[in-house]
């Protein structure tokens, strides 16, 4: 068989083994994405005196990989991924590292890498890789001696969250932190929970959440802000009369306000822009589309007798609703102000890669078996 032909029937039996209706639903949450970024982001790049283009032309480079490594990653096999996250994993930490250690501060955080002129942020891509180390670890059968002592998988995962933790609250990142720990405990809970040990990492987390709060500025002055009747955040407040605004049909692509006055409408505030120009019909079918990829990988996942499956898609897919809830709820004025992209329809780079990686993971996960000439194919 000559190589054209093992890369076509290769690909035929991707196209048979994958979920076809979740790989449309999140081109279609991307082809949206263009649109809303297309129509937010040129006041933007006034404001910021940039070229109103700019951020269109970044953010169409930028889908396009998402797109590609979501479709790479797909193809993945289960070993695939195990092999492909270890080097993910390490080389992420690794640049996490070398940030800390050598780069500036970018809106008060060291988050970004400069690299051939082009800026990205490693946590983003940490994040995918560590839920798939995550699950290896919570599955696994037999203790590991480690510094004289035996502990079991699930210790393990626990002292490499509050490692991965330290790195993360150092930039300091206490949103990804906070995210890190609820995709851990989907994970947990999934790989079969110890009420003890549940109790013990719940404690843990709150010290480090309140130290977060008495050591970094920028935390405590966003809790005590969300707190406070007599304070107001100005891009907050504009998503609120945004959504006023916007009623059910909305005013019209391109017709909104709230673009010309926030310096985030295409990016963490890009949710209202949707609802001042599209309407909360729009918001309510956005919402349900990311409602039905998550369900129908929680359904497609729970089919597979594969605890390591299991747990890597359930800790995947809880990334995924998070960052949109948050977001959403940002916006909402139901917690306090945090750099949450909403995935695939925010302007950001390593954001929307990085999501292209958790999707394209999950698909892999989730694809079914078929027979074949008497034969089944399993991922």
């Amino acid at each position: 068989m000559n190589t054209k032909a093992l890369f076509t029937n290769f690909f035929q039996k991707w196209f048979r083994s994958v979920d076809l209706i979740s790989i449309t639903l999140i081109i279609f949450l991307m082809i949206l994405g263009l649109l809303f970024v297309t129509t937010a982001s040129p006041n933007v790049a006034k404001l910021k005196n940039l070229n109103e283009f700019y951020f269109i032309k970044k953010h169409y480079f930028f889908t396009f990989f998402s797109l590609f490594f979501m479709i790479i990653f797909s193809l993945f096999s289960t070993k695939g991924l195990i092999n492909i996250s270890y080097i993910g994993f390490t080389a992420s930490i690794i640049l996490i590292t070398i940030l800390l250690l050598i780069s500036g501060k970018n809106n008060g955080s060291t988050r970004w890498l400069n690299l051939l002129g082009y800026s990205f942020q490693p946590s983003e891509f940490l994040k995918p890789f560590t839920i798939i180390i995550f699950s290896i670890l919570l599955n696994l059968r037999n203790n590991i001696i480690l510094l004289g002592y035996s502990l079991n998988g699930k210790n393990i995962a626990f002292l490499l969250l509050l490692f991965i933790s330290s790195l993360i609250l150092a930039q300091p990142n206490f949103s990804m932190f906070v995210i890190l720990f609820l995709v851990f405990m989907s994970q947990y809970f999934t790989a079969g929970i110890n009420l003890k040990f549940f109790l013990f990492i719940s404690f843990i987390t709150l010290l480090i959440a309140i130290l977060a709060y008495l050591n970094l500025a920028h935390v405590k002055y966003r809790v005590d802000s969300f707190l406070s009747p007599n304070t107001t955040h100005f891009q907050v407040e504009k998503s609120l009369e945004a959504y006023q605004s916007g009623g059910l049909l909305g005013k019209g692509p391109g017709e909104g306000t709230i673009k010309n006055n926030i310096p985030d409408s295409h990016t963490d505030f890009i949710f209202p822009v949707i609802a001042e120009e599209y309407g909360a019909l729009v918001c309510i079918f956005l919402v349900c589309i990311l409602l039905v990829i998550f369900f129908r990988g929680i359904i497609n996942i729970n089919n597979s007798y594969n605890k390591f499956k299991i747990t890597s898609c359930v800790g995947l897919l809880t990334l995924f609703i998070i960052q949109a809830f948050i977001n959403m709820a940002v916006s909402m004025k139901l917690i306090p102000t945090t750099g949450v992209t909403f995935p695939f329809l925010s302007y950001g780079g390593s954001s929307i890669i990085s999501m292209g990686i958790v999707m394209g993971m999950v698909l892999s996960l989730t694809k079914k078996k078929f027979k074949e000439k008497g034969l089944i194919y399993e991922n």
